[in-house]
């Protein structure tokens, strides 16, 4: 099976025709990236100043482990204490989704998603949503919702299966149920501006599951303070 391209990609542009290892073909065609095809194709080689690769097909990922970092953040999380970041956290407003965006580094099967939590815990429930640069809809956990739980801790929801992801930016957005839990979000202060917005609200989670398989988001396309929630994607 081969793929074509509907969007640059790993240095070959819109349009190239690839033959890449299933999975790699699988997750492009997941993420919107490309579609397949029956032609037979013969890969271009890469746009000048791309790279070279090594012992893998053009485009593909290394199997056979993480090739990088197994958790990725929105912002940088380093030594300081989690509960310094926004205080205490400050509650979002029910059903909608605060989206922050995140960069992936390096090919990933990510497991799920994780947000850090504030102090107030324990009454409302949680969504996580994983979309692609474009807005489309990739993964999210588990649509019943997962009991907010764990104070000033990154509280990680498993995807119903893991996905892997291309290098590149995506977006993940954090839903609750009520506005009791006090999630933790960046603030200008903080010196990292991921680009940040809100999905209006709905009357559920699995309303929102309806309109987000039926249509694309709206991608934030500047930061606003206390709009992103503090992210990561684990594995």
């Amino acid at each position: 099976m081969s793929v074509t391209l509907l969007r640059a990609y790993s240095g070959y542009g819109s349009g190239a025709l690839l033959t890449l290892d299933a999975a790699t073909e699988a997750a492009l065609v997941a993420q919107g990236l490309a579609t397949y095809t029956s032609v037979p194709a013969i890969n271009p080689a890469p746009a000048p100043g791309v790279g070279t690769w090594v012992n893998q097909t053009p485009g593909a990922p290394i199997t056979g482990g993480t090739y990088g970092p197994a958790v990725v953040y929105n912002i940088p999380i380093g030594s300081a204490a989690l509960t310094g970041y926004e205080t205490n956290g400050v509650a979002q407003t029910a059903f909608e989704i605060n989206l922050t965006e995140i960069f992936v580094p390096h090919w990933n099967t990510w497991t799920g998603a994780g947000m850090l939590n504030g102090t107030t815990v324990g009454t409302n429930k949680n969504v996580y949503w994983l979309f692609n640069t474009e807005g489309d809809m990739l993964a999210y956990t588990d649509i019943a919702g997962t009991t907010n739980a764990s104070a000033s801790v990154f509280q990680k929801i498993a995807f119903p299966s893991p996905i892997t992801l291309a290098p590149g930016r995506y977006f993940l957005g954090a839903q609750l149920d009520g506005n009791t839990a006090t999630p933790r979000h960046v603030l200008a202060a903080f010196g990292a501006e991921p680009r940040s917005g809100v999905v209006a609200a709905t009357a559920s989670f699995a309303a929102s599951l309806t309109a987000l398989s039926a249509a694309a988001i709206t991608v934030p396309t500047s930061f606003t303070t206390a709009k992103a929630p503090i992210m990561q994607l684990y594995s």
